[in-house]
């Protein structure tokens, strides 16, 4: 039998997370060195310095760091103080010269898989409370799972000393259930997490959207888009095409109107055929997007509570009421009555 692939030898992360861990290591008065030797790196300032590690390296780092963590707060919490948004490389200095917090998240959303592959962004349909986006898991890193939903949500909060609110708040949550109370978080992301959600994810408020970075910087960040640009095609990890095809959809969606293949096409100023064969490039097929943009349109309506399963069936561009939750049922497992009263015994709207 031929041997599985390993999908964490595959991805790619910025050699700079193993800083976060060195931060970490020193404030405890550890052997940073240790850090590099332990993900199997050679040491700082090396003649063969790499930039960027594989997952193993990077799960190696997370380990070590969860073991100098102090025993009076969440590890993530900890984790994450050592964590600036200029980790991420150049992602992270290209979100942080963007003119506000509303176009940093277009930037974390379109290009975060070239830095944070194990989990996909999506976007949701925004509401009054703000712009919602679904954390979706791509790769099980075993016992560290759940620390990792919450650092890849949590580092977002770090977007703070950037801005010009005093005290901007991440409405964050997860599908895990976690051993601290809830607000023992609350310092650190504004406003205390929920747990036990149907899904990870997070809520950026509408007043921080608008909010100016101090760091903003047209010339600056027209250059390091340029180079994303040319870094995204030659990595299997990015999908920026599939998060401007998840937003055009949702967009329709919110119109009422189900854009087709051709409608997408055009928008995006190619032909229907390149636009399959550039979405297949990010391993990713077209009905597929739409499908799960029309499920997870449909799972905010249902969370919501104010519409019936026929009016959701409609504004999701569903013939019916029983052809959706057919559809429904084959992407979640539940039937959409199910994951209504699960939502509603979650908690419901924030």
């Amino acid at each position: 039998m031929p041997d599985l692939p390993d999908p964490l030898a595959a991805l790619r992360f910025p050699v700079q997370y193993i800083e976060v861990t060195e931060s970490l290591v020193r404030s405890r008065h550890g052997r940073v060195a240790d850090v590099r030797q332990r993900c199997d790196l050679p040491p700082e300032g090396d003649a063969e310095a790499v930039a960027w590690i594989d997952g193993h390296q990077l799960m190696a780092s997370v380990a070590m760091a969860v073991e100098h963590c102090l025993p009076d707060e969440p590890a993530s919490v900890q984790i994450l103080r050592h964590f600036p948004l200029t980790a991420h490389g150049t992602l992270g200095v290209f979100a942080i010269t963007s003119g506000t917090v509303a176009e940093a998240l277009d930037v974390a959303l379109q290009y975060h898989a070239l830095v944070m592959p194990l989990f996909d962004m999506r976007r949701q349909p925004d509401s009054a409370e703000g712009v919602h986006v679904r954390v979706v898991p791509t790769v099980d890193v075993g016992v560290h799972n759940a620390l990792m939903a919450e650092l890849v949500i949590g580092v977002l909060r770090n977007v703070a000393p950037y801005t010009t609110l005093s005290d901007p708040v991440l409405h964050a949550e997860f599908a895990h259930t976690s051993d601290w109370p809830a607000q023992a978080y609350a310092d650190f992301f504004g406003a205390p997490p929920r747990f036990g959600s149907p899904w990870h994810g997070f809520t950026v408020p509408r007043a921080l959207l608008d909010a100016p970075l101090i760091t903003g910087n047209r010339a600056t960040r027209a250059s390091l888009e340029a180079q994303l640009q040319r870094e995204a095609p030659g990595s299997a990890q990015a999908k920026p095409l599939t998060q401007r095809v998840r937003q055009l959809v949702l967009s329709g969606l919110r119109k009422g109107v189900l854009p087709g293949g051709e409608d997408l096409a055009h928008t995006l100023a190619m032909s229907a055929r390149t636009l399959s064969r550039h979405l297949q490039d990010e391993g990713q097929s077209l009905s597929t997007i739409v499908e799960q943009v029309r499920i997870e349109r449909a799972e905010q309506l249902l969370r919501d509570g104010e519409l019936s399963v026929q009016a959701i069936a409609q504004h999701t561009g569903f013939a019916d009421a029983s052809s959706f939750s057919r559809a429904f049922k084959r992407a979640t497992g539940q039937t959409p009555a199910e994951q209504r009263s699960r939502l509603k015994l979650s908690g419901g709207r924030r």
